[in-house]
C-alpha cells in the first residue's frame, strides 16, 4: 500500500511557515490527483493522510468521501480551534464522516529534543485532550517532521499507540504493522517523481536507502 501525506489544501494562511508552504497544494490539483486514484483498478492500495489540523482539511475530507475514501487526520491540541484550524466541532464533523483522527503533538516540534517532561506534554497530555475533544479514544499518532530516534520510537510504543506514522517514504508492506511510512505530496513536485510513488516502482537503490534510514532512526540513533 502506498500511503499519501498532505498537510494543507489550497493557499496557505498566515500561521504557515514559509519552509511549510511548498507543502500545500491546490485544491484542483488535489482533486485531480484523487481522481487519478480513484479510476485506478488498484486504488483499494492507496491511503491518505493529513498533518497539522488546518482547516481545510475539511475539503480535503469531502473531495475524499465523495469518491468513497477515508484517511487520517492529525491534529496539533495546541492549535485546536485557533483561526484557521480545525474546531472541537471539526473533529466531531469527520468522524461523522468516517475518518480517523489521530494525534501530532501539542506544538509542533521536534520531539527528539524534548526532555521527558515535554515529551508527556506533547503525547500523553495533548492525546487526552484531543481525546477529550472527540470523544472517544486516540490510538494513532504521526511524528511531527518524520523526526524520531530510538527513543521517540520507544517512548510511542511504551504510551501504547496503535499505529505510529512516520515520514520515511516507500510502500507499506504489512497493514498489519505498527508503524507506517507515509509519502509526502509537495506543490513541487514534479510528475515522473509522482508516476513512480504511485507506481510502487522503487529502485533498488531507493530501496535500501530508505531500509538504511529506517533501521538507524530505530534501532541506532
Amino acid at each position: 500500500m502506498i500511503v499519501l501525506n498532505l498537510h494543507g489544501l489550497g493557499d496557505p494562511h498566515s500561521g504557515v511557515d514559509d519552509d511549510e508552504r511548498p507543502y500545500w497544494l491546490g485544491v484542483e490539483h488535489f482533486t485531480k490527483l484523487v481522481d487519478r486514484i480513484t479510476s485506478r483498478s488498484d486504488r483499494t492500495q492507496f491511503s491518505f493522510t493529513f498533518d497539522d489540523g488546518n482547516k481545510s482539511d475539511l475539503i480535503g475530507a469531502s473531495v475524499l468521501a465523495e469518491r468513497g475514501f477515508s484517511a487520517r487526520f492529525f491534529v496539533l491540541a495546541g492549535r485546536l480551534s485557533q483561526p484557521k484550524y480545525l474546531s472541537r466541532e471539526d473533529l466531531i464533523a469527520l468522524k461523522d464522516m468516517g475518518m480517523t483522527i489521530g494525534l501530532h503533538g501539542r506544538d509542533h516540534v521536534d520531539w527528539r529534543k524534548l526532555d521527558d517532561k515535554a515529551l508527556e506534554d506533547e503525547t500523553v497530555t495533548a492525546r487526552a485532550e484531543i481525546e477529550d475533544a472527540l470523544g472517544q479514544a486516540v490510538d494513532e499518532v504521526a511524528i511531527p517532521f518524520g523526526a524520531y530516534d530510538r527513543r521517540v520510537m520507544n517512548w510511542l510504543k511504551d504510551r501504547r499507540f496503535t499505529r505510529i506514522h512516520t515520514s520515511d517514504g516507500g510502500p507499506l508492506r504489512d497493514r498489519a504493522a505498527k508503524i507506517w511510512p507515509r509519502n509526502t505530496l509537495r506543490a513541487d513536485m514534479k510528475e515522473e517523481r509522482l508516476d513512480v510513488l504511485l507506481s510502487g516502482r522503487w529502485t533498488l537503490a531507493q530501496r535500501a536507502r530508505q531500509a538504511g534510514g529506517q533501521l538507524y532512526r530505530r534501532h541506532i540513533a
